[in-house]
């Protein structure tokens, strides 16, 4: 005689799979939480930072443009290789001299959360720039203050820098 004792246990194989599927619910709406919380800091800092920077405000002639072995020439003769040079959210600026300061500004079309480097500068004599695009070569000259903007990874440079005070 078979015999089969139950005390109680119910046997329903469907609740195991309503729990994994609650987990599972519940890491994804974690996951998208984190996503729209990420996306709308990166928003808000862009935000910020394009209503300080004010792009449109910083307007001025072209910088002139070198080309590498003119720059390279230009190096050479005025004396060491750039002495100051730093990174920026990507891209990677030199100077001969002055004060820089860089921020973000907003990228058009983008919603809110595409931005491009705007870099200013007091005095820079030369101005290297190097970004996804290409590397760039800029000439402002000693004593003029210069922004370089990098929209869509183009460096591009004007003879202004509003928010730099000599």
């Amino acid at each position: 005689m078979t015999h089969t004792s139950d005390f109680g246990a119910t046997h329903d194989k469907g609740s195991g799979r309503a729990i994994g599927l609650a987990m599972l619910a519940g890491a994804v709406v974690f996951a998208a939480g984190a996503i729209y919380w990420d996306l709308s800091t990166q928003h808000r800092i862009i935000a910020q930072s394009d209503a300080e920077t004010n792009v449109a405000a910083i307007v001025g002639p072209p910088c002139p443009v070198l080309t590498a072995p003119a720059f390279q020439q230009a190096v050479k003769t005025e004396g060491p290789p750039l002495p100051y040079v730093f990174e920026f959210n990507g891209g990677t600026f030199g100077r001969d001299f002055g004060y820089a300061d860089c921020s973000v500004a907003e990228a058009k079309g983008s919603l809110g959360l595409g931005s491009y480097n705007v870099c200013q500068f007091t005095s820079p004599g030369l101005l290297y720039v190097k970004t996804s695009r290409g590397q760039f070569y800029f000439r402002p000259g000693v004593g003029k203050k210069a922004t370089v903007m990098t929209p869509d990874g183009v460096a591009k440079c004007v003879l202004a820098a509003p928010a730099e005070t000599d």
